[in-house]
């Protein structure tokens, strides 16, 4: 057997201890007034103990306040951190504030410092943990129009033509693959919506879900989970700031009507020409609760009154109803679940 040679190994060592070493960390502890002796010993021990080694431990000023900057450049940080330890023994850093006894919540904090940079530590984070500029990354991809229609194409085809589409990777987690795989033909079409309501409507009919994810060191991807795995997903369309007579006017004209005879499809169908805007079931609810808008007979006697009305009536015979949703390019269309 050949054995590689010491200087290969010498070679190979350095390589990897290169591109795993994390950029320095220089850490300036201002202390109040108040704080025990005995505190800046234990906390320069603690820092030691997580490799942060560069510490150094000064008297507050009155203008003092935790932050953080890169002394560095982009392809060589060096960070410097100012933190507060206060009377109270509580260390505060750039977006956090830490007990002695928070080692690995440290340990995390200055983890992703070296990861993601500066200013994830000192950006404000919205919606799905994310800081405005990834927040505004994702809605760009997700406010593109899906372009080609949708209905009886499969899954995993849907989804390939919108990645060619994203910035951002589509993700999907390793229990929503196996749905994704054996999953039967898309049964609607969403061409006429932007690509992050018509995913989320395609996706819940399967039991899944979308949602922008920024993992440590990592760009935003779009993850697709399983319903109910996570707190928060994207929305199924978004509510309108417009009044409903401005965001869809066709709902609110008046008109006589009188239904009788007809399924609860029928009447959908024939009234969705009439109101503009397109509707989109929640299959998942239907089939959950074995509800079938083809054989629901619905019943309406004559009289005056308009459309909203009239549909809010006859789903609620099925114990449905309709969300009037706006997507992200602000096209309204009718949600209908339970």
């Amino acid at each position: 057997m050949r054995l590689p040679s010491i200087a290969n190994l010498v070679l190979a060592f350095a390589l990897t201890a290169t591109a795993e070493a994390a950029p320095p960390v220089e850490l300036e502890l201002a202390t109040e007034s108040g704080l025990q002796i005995t505190a800046p010993r234990e906390w320069l021990q603690l820092m030691a103990g997580i490799g942060i080694e560069n510490v150094r431990i000064r008297a507050a000023g009155a203008a003092d306040k935790p932050a953080v900057e890169n002394r560095g450049d982009a392809d060589h940080p060096r960070f410097h951190v100012v933190g507060i330890l206060l009377a109270s023994n509580e260390l505060q850093l750039p977006g956090g504030r830490f007990h002695a006894s928070d080692r690995q919540r440290l340990t995390d904090y200055f983890a992703r410092l070296s990861a993601d940079g500066a200013e994830s530590m000192t950006a404000p984070r919205g919606r799905f943990g994310l800081t405005e500029k990834e927040f505004t990354a994702a809605h760009a991809d997700l406010a593109q129009p899906v372009d080609f229609a949708t209905k009886d194409q499969p899954l995993r085809s849907m989804l390939d033509r919108m990645q060619a589409k994203f910035e951002l990777r589509l993700a999907p987690d390793a229990a929503a693959e196996p749905i994704i795989r054996t999953a039967t033909p898309v049964a609607d079409d969403v061409s006429n919506l932007t690509t992050g309501t018509g995913l989320a409507i395609v996706l819940q009919s399967y039991g899944l879900a979308l949602r922008p994810d920024k993992s440590r060191g990592q760009n935003v991807a779009l993850r697709i989970v399983p319903v109910g795995s996570v707190d928060d997903v994207w929305p199924i369309g978004w509510e309108s700031k417009a009044s409903p007579r401005e965001t869809a006017p066709a709902l609110m004209e008046f008109l006589n009507v009188e239904i009788e005879g007809y399924t609860l499809e029928e009447a959908m169908n024939a009234m969705q020409p009439r109101v503009r805007i397109p509707f989109y079931w929640d299959h998942a609810a239907l089939t959950k609760d074995q509800i079938d808008p083809t054989t629901i007979q619905v019943h309406i006697p004559r009289t005056r009154t308009f459309y909203k009305r009239i549909l809010d009536r006859v789903l609620a015979q099925a114990h449905l109803a309709g969300k009037l949703r706006v997507d992200e390019a602000g096209t309204p269309f009718l949600w209908i679940s339970k």
